[in-house]
């Protein structure tokens, strides 16, 4: 931690440095600032890197030196809460206004170089103003105390981004404990926004500190927040001098707010406060800021990851509710149908009982993509041309056409859930190519898949790149058939793709460790 403990006085006026360098030693009692005289020329010349105005704590230049145009830029470099006096020969309107407009903060009349009657009064004007404008016991952070802190939010940004639900809390808080203490802070807290209040979600503080919700017109400078902007305060005076026993009142403490912004919108803020005198430089708020980022986040990738899950039980739970409901009344049908049997017709017979059959189909498919977790189970090397000829022999059209092109071989999958997408496949391809559609599955080049393919009117080309989205069909049907491949695929951490030739065309691609299996 740094403290700006250096007065520079700039210009070439000898006697007036002087003045400065008694007055300086006339405004505190005890340890005070160093003195540091510079010409206007020193300022273009920093050292080690270092600029000649670095670490003061205020900064008296003569009217001269101020209307340099180098020594202008060095002064607007400075940070807003060091303060720049000019000594002035005559304090006239004109004289005040342009170095006002300069950057000047205050003016002294100080006589002129080779006048010394009034020097006396003079440097009590300049103590006077020196007392009351510089601030040499602030601190601020150092380059090295910077560079260090930006190490801490590196490692934050990993730990916050790889945060289970359940860990969300302790790991924000575990983050702003190291940069409080890093930074040498007194007090993190991180508030929300919940119905038009700002309320504490997670806080550090060594000391113990239990924050209350606020009003956002309570944060300062509430407009900057609310266009997202940082707001930075450094610590002031205190507001007025107590009762004869010397208490003051407390010293308010310098802050930083950051805003949380989820989806351009204001979420809340986080707040940096420091008990110190303390000076923040740009460098310090932008790591700051960067924290607030990775904060917001976080809370809204968890918000998120809860939302999902919540509407993932709620369908789990509906779905399960609905399939029982269903199953009671189909499970009634298909015993009334199996009494029935020898008074049917074969054809009315198969008819009817193929329509149970395909509502039973589709409540497991349902139940399917409501369910949680992994979609497959155990898996094993499995001989792909035996399990599609086990899934045609489920698929009722006996119009239709499987046609095995070339020996496939075998992949390492769920030998059920493999079925299933060939089922599902097929289906697709007799729901929109006709019950007297001709289906081909063969081997991909080199072994790393299998496609299937028919000769329907094939996929239209509006749907392309949606066709395994759930519920999007161009016939007659649930929609759903392609949505559990591509969920059976996904699972298995395979490929597959669909495009038109003749026909609509299935390519899936295995995995690395399913492809070495399939050349078994």
């Amino acid at each position: 931690m740094d403290r700006p403990t250096v007065v520079a006085f700039v210009g070439d006026d000898a006697s007036a440095g002087e003045r400065v360098s008694r007055a300086v030693d006339a405004a505190w009692e005890g340890p005070h600032p160093t003195f540091r005289a510079l010409a206007p020329a020193d300022l273009n010349a920093d050292r080690d890197g270092e600029s000649p105005l670095e670490a003061t704590c205020g900064v008296v230049v003569t009217a001269a030196a101020a209307a340099d145009g180098d020594v202008r830029d060095r002064l607007d470099a400075l940070p807003s809460n060091v303060p720049v006096i000019a000594l002035v020969d005559e304090a006239t309107t004109a004289t005040i206004r342009t170095l006002l407009s300069a950057g000047v903060d205050d003016v002294v009349e100080a006589g002129g170089r080779n006048s010394v009657a009034d020097e006396p009064a003079d440097v009590a004007r300049l103590v006077e103003r020196l007392a009351s404008r510089a601030d040499p016991n602030r601190v601020r952070l150092g380059d090295d105390d910077v560079a260090r802190l930006a190490e801490v939010l590196l490692d934050a940004g990993t730990t916050l981004m790889s945060t289970r639900t359940d860990e969300v809390g302790t790991k924000i808080e575990w983050t702003m404990e190291n940069v409080g203490e890093h930074a040498e802070l007194d007090r993190i807290v991180c508030y929300r926004e919940d119905d038009g209040r700002f309320v504490p979600a997670y806080s550090w503080c060594p000391d113990g500190f239990e924050p209350e919700p606020t009003a956002f017109e309570e944060f300062p400078e509430p407009d900057q927040l609310s266009t997202f902007a940082n707001v930075a305060r450094p610590s002031t005076a205190p507001a007025s001098v107590g009762d004869e026993s010397g208490e003051v009142d407390e010293r308010p403490p310098a802050t930083v707010h950051v805003p949380l912004v989820v989806d351009w919108e204001l979420s809340g803020t986080v707040a940096f406060e420091s008990d110190d005198r303390r000076v923040w430089t740009d460098e310090e708020v932008d790591l700051y800021r960067t924290l607030g980022d990775l904060v917001a986040h976080t809370v809204a990738r968890n918000d998120r990851r809860r939302a999902l899950r919540r509407q993932a039980e709620q369908l789990e739970q509906f779905s399960a509710v609905v399939s029982h409901d269903l199953r009671n009344p189909l499970n009634v049908l298909s015993g009334y149908l199996s009494l029935s049997e020898e008074d049917l017709s074969p054809a009315r017979y198969e008819a009817m009982s193929g329509a149970v059959d395909r509502m039973e189909t589709l409540i497991d498919d349902l139940l399917m993509l409501a369910r949680r977790g992994e979609a497959i189970g155990d898996t094993e090397p499995v001989p792909v041309e035996a399990v599609a000829e086990d899934a045609w022999q489920s698929v009722r059209a006996p119009d239709a056409t499987l046609t095995i092109a070339d020996e496939i071989g075998r992949v390492e999958a769920d030998p059920s859930r493999l079925r299933q997408a060939f089922e599902n496949l097929f289906r697709n391809a007799i729901d929109h190519g006709g019950r007297d559609v001709t289906i081909e599955i063969g081997p991909l080049a080199a072994g790393k898949g299998l496609y299937v393919a028919d000769d329907g009117p094939g996929i239209p080309v509006e749907m392309v790149d949606t066709v395994f989205d759930s519920g999007v069909s161009s016939a007659d049907s649930s929609g759903i058939g392609l949505a559990i491949v591509d969920r059976i695929v996904e699972a298995h951490e395979w490929d597959i793709e669909a495009r038109n030739d003749d026909g609509a065309v299935f390519e899936l691609t295995f995995g690395a460790d399913a492809t070495q299996a399939a050349s078994l």
